[in-house]
């Protein structure tokens, strides 16, 4: 029925990464349909390689195609590959605009994106729902039960890429008997950043009683959180803050026994790739839809505060200015945590080699 279908989302990496069961169930649902995904420089290259795609177009809304001639020049793009189906999971008005200039037909999009009258098939977004869900919603117009789809994200490093990327960074295999644990401390948003003495002391206590390796990730922009955490440690850390792109992470994260992290980017990758993760939710909580649907994923948070949620990001500085979502987590809570996944193990391989 449609030869050529597109799948348009422009957000954060985290978010793109949510959108993959999307991408599988339409490959699944359209069989031998030519499917592209629109999306950023960063998307693109987290993507790269997915074998459900037969190609990513680039739309770098932040840079060479920023502002108005940029979102035309990229209408433009779109219109001269003749896609007739588009799903968009971006709600802007700008998203919204550029696809209805980019002539695709049919065009399904969420009720509450702003300017949702520019799209020909509009789909309620649950609240209620894991984004993964809501994401996959877009396709109950065309009689899919989103019930029976996998919701777990895709990515497409196998490991051979994680291999080659761990030689690269000078890592090598991961040595020793303790489990390689893999920190990501920071966030764009400051209430999802739990306090950073505290990342230190279980840091310590993992590689105390674990003896476990320890590598903290995250790019440019977490460089204070994470410089604040090392100074306050007295454990051996292999800091690669800043040094690796999103492709480089998630081969990291795909060799990994253990990711300690919050609501971001990493957690979303590590349960694409089964990795046990424990994730510390502050000013966001799971019921806002993003917490990975993961057996292998423990949320540490602090129920019973009537101020959370307090947005659906988390602002940079808490409005009450007690910040007790995250103060109220205790090194013990977390550690709990981890113990409880690291001493599960994996018993069928020594660590990191089921992902060697």
């Amino acid at each position: 029925m449609y030869d050529r279908i597109l799948i348009f989302n422009s957000a954060f990496p985290g978010d793109i990464v949510l959108t993959t069961p999307l991408v599988r169930a339409v490959y699944e649902h359209f069989p031998g349909a030519s499917l592209a995904f629109c999306t950023t420089p960063a998307g693109a290259r987290l993507l790269g390689g997915l074998s459900y795609l037969d190609a990513l177009i680039i739309y770098d809304k932040h840079g060479r195609d920023r502002g108005v001639r940029g979102m035309l020049r990229t209408a433009w793009k779109l219109r001269k590959e003749h896609f007739e189906l588009v799903f968009s999971v971006h709600r802007s008005l700008r998203t919204a605009i550029l696809l209805s200039l980019a002539g695709i037909p049919q065009r399904v999009g969420f009720k509450e994106s702003a300017g949702e009258r520019l799209y020909s098939l509009r789909v309620p977004r649950a609240d209620w729902l894991h984004e993964t869900e809501r994401n996959l919603s877009l396709l109950e117009p065309f009689g899919v039960d989103i019930s029976q789809l996998s919701k777990q994200p895709v990515l497409p490093v196998t490991a051979e890429e994680a291999n080659h990327v761990f030689g690269q960074l000078g890592l090598g295999p991961p040595q020793g008997s303790g489990p390689l644990v893999i920190v990501a401390p920071g966030s764009v948003w400051g209430t999802k950043m739990w306090l950073a003495e505290r990342f230190a002391e279980l840091i310590d206590l993992l590689a105390g009683v674990f003896s476990a390796r320890v590598i903290m990730v995250g790019n440019a922009l977490d460089r204070p959180q994470a410089d604040s955490v090392l100074s306050a440690c007295k454990s051996l850390v292999v800091d690669l803050v800043g040094m690796t792109d999103l492709r480089e992470l998630c081969a990291l994260l795909r060799k990994a026994d253990l990711v300690v992290t919050g609501d971001s980017a990493p957690m979303h990758i590590a349960w694409a790739f089964d990795v046990p993760t424990v994730a510390i939710f502050g000013a966001t909580t799971p019921e806002l839809g993003f917490a990975p649907l993961s057996q292998l994923c423990r949320v540490v948070e602090v129920r019973g505060l009537e101020c959370r949620p307090c947005s659906a990001h988390g602002p940079r500085y808490c409005r009450l200015g007690h910040f007790r979502c995250m103060r109220d987590i205790t090194v013990d809570m977390v550690l709990e945590a981890c113990k409880d996944l690291l001493q599960a193990g994996r018993t069928e391989s020594e660590p990191g080699s089921k992902r060697a």
